[in-house]
């Protein structure tokens, strides 16, 4: 079959590869759709991952081939990719942190020995029966496709403890920036502000229900001064991952409100603990997801209160592929989401 392999920093080849084989408690699927997200544009700009699996992980496809031992899933079944249940046995688990399962980290990374040897940018991928969620009628490949991402921004929305009418600022209008904002107006946030360098994620952002949308700048103060009483924001979310993004998201917080980091700052962020302590913020890093936040997020897709499709804008094939990675790296905030499909 085809694949995408990356061959080194900026390198990328279409290959053949042997068909993945089936193991015990593993599922064969026929990949429809994978998103190329932040992660995978830093791999292809180092040439590095932790695993080749790892390269393409937010897809949606079909079930074509079930394993022995797998109960509940049929041939033709559509589903996505994302994080199994808590394996219940490492230490984690046995302390009663499920959240930080081992051998579910080693499941999604693609480090477990049930991974395949391509990641969604290729033909079909095999994996544990465990990783895969059934996709609900109504939603369709493409938005599928957006699931972890969505699951990753409902994360960090729970974990803000977010009250209704608060004043939130969304720092970075990525593709996990947008969908935040989207959540934390869903989760009853009076006004939503988005941060992002670029007019047009800006200009997406108003659209999908962001009252206002601002470069970093002297606007956020004067906004924050009358839609947050004077105050500041309730919550921010930091979404970018620069230094100065970061630096801006404890700036915009109120005293005694909360910033949720979700962006990887790089290089580090210098954080001053004495303004923490005397602004009395709350400071939650946010990292992944769970498999109710996958639930959740593929449930409001499906009742349509999650707008999802405005996020991507095109779809690539094997042959174009290379190039929309090279696009993507050099210039990621001016573009939205960009689908792979291995049957375009």
């Amino acid at each position: 079959m085809r694949a995408i392999a990356l061959t080194g920093p900026e390198r990328v080849e279409i290959v053949e590869v042997p068909e993945p084989d089936l193991l015990p408690g593993t599922v064969l699927v026929d990949i429809d759709r994978c998103g190329i997200g932040g992660t995978d544009l830093q791999a292809f700009r180092t040439g590095e991952v932790p695993a080749p699996a790892w390269f393409g992980h937010e897809w949606s496809g079909r079930i074509v081939e079930i394993g022995d031992g797998v109960a509940g899933r049929f041939v033709g079944e559509r589903v996505v990719g994302a994080v199994p249940p808590p394996c219940g046995r490492c230490r984690p688990c046995h302390a009663g942190l499920g959240e930080h399962c081992e051998e579910a980290l080693a499941l999604i990374v693609g480090t477990h020995p049930t991974a395949s040897h391509t990641g969604g940018f290729a033909e079909r991928v095999r994996v544990d029966a465990r990783r895969v969620h059934r996709i609900p009628d109504g939603v369709d490949d493409s938005n599928a496709a957006l699931a972890e991402s969505a699951a990753v921004a409902a994360h960090a929305v729970g974990l803000a403890d977010q009250r209704l009418g608060d004043v939130v600022v969304v720092v970075g209008a990525g593709t996990v920036g947008l969908l935040v904002a989207e959540l934390a107006r869903l989760a009853g946030a009076a006004r939503v502000l988005a941060v992002d360098v670029a007019p047009a994620r800006r200009e997406l952002a108003c659209s999908l229900g962001a009252d206002a949308a601002f470069g970093p700048g002297p606007e956020i103060g004067r906004w924050l001064a009358a839609a947050g009483h004077g105050l500041g924001a309730d919550v921010v979310y930091e979404c970018a991952g620069p230094p100065l993004a970061v630096e801006q998201s404890l700036l915009a917080a109120r005293h005694g409100g909360t910033v949720v980091l979700v962006g990887t700052a790089v290089p580090p962020a210098v954080i001053d603990p004495a303004d923490l302590v005397a602004r009395h913020l709350t400071l939650r890093a946010s990292r992944g997801y769970t498999i109710g936040d996958v639930h959740r997020a593929l449930d409001l897709m499906a009742d349509d209160r999650f707008r999802v499709a405005a996020i991507h804008e095109r779809m690539v094939g094997f042959d174009e592929l290379p190039a929309a990675l090279a696009e993507l790296s050099s210039d990621l905030s001016a573009r939205r989401k960009v689908l792979f499909s291995p049957k375009d």
